[in-house]
């Protein structure tokens, strides 16, 4: 009787870790929309969502209304149910370049100055946070430099 109790839980620990059920967060679709502080969308915008309990972090770009959608770096559309910092990025100064690896440290902005202030480009400082739950959504009024 007690190598059957063993083999039923070993039997459901298999499953869990093969279904996934172990990884203790769950992805929720999630959109929303950057502004400028008097409400004009922003495109071209990259907004990146860090989950503070854990998970795969979500990013997504504004379009023409200002409005996005996040997808998990794992290719989930959504993001981690549950808190998070934000950070946001004016890629308009790129132009149409594509940043690769090989350029990541290289100045394509030609001069062009950001349309936001530089704060929201890190986690720990541009006091961006959201709680991200099923049905929800959220507009970011980002302040100019």
């Amino acid at each position: 009787m007690q190598i059957r109790s063993i083999a039923s839980v070993l039997i459901g620990v298999l499953f869990l870790t093969l279904t996934g059920c172990g990884d203790g967060f769950r992805i929720v679709p999630y959109s929303g929309q950057v502004t400028t502080a008097d409400g004009k969308p922003l495109e071209k915008i990259f907004v990146e969502f860090y989950p503070t309990a854990g998970g795969p972090k979500s990013i997504g770009e504004t379009d023409a209304e200002g409005k996005f959608s996040l997808k998990t770096v794992e290719g989930e559309e959504g993001a981690v149910a549950g808190d998070h910092k934000v950070t946001l990025r004016d890629t308009s100064i790129l132009g149409d370049k594509f940043l690769g690896r090989a350029g990541e440290h290289v100045d394509m902005t030609e001069g062009r100055k950001p349309r936001i202030a530089n704060k929201y480009t890190s986690v720990d400082n541009s006091g961006l946070t959201c709680s991200v739950s099923e049905g929800a959504s959220t507009v970011f009024k980002a302040d100019a430099k």
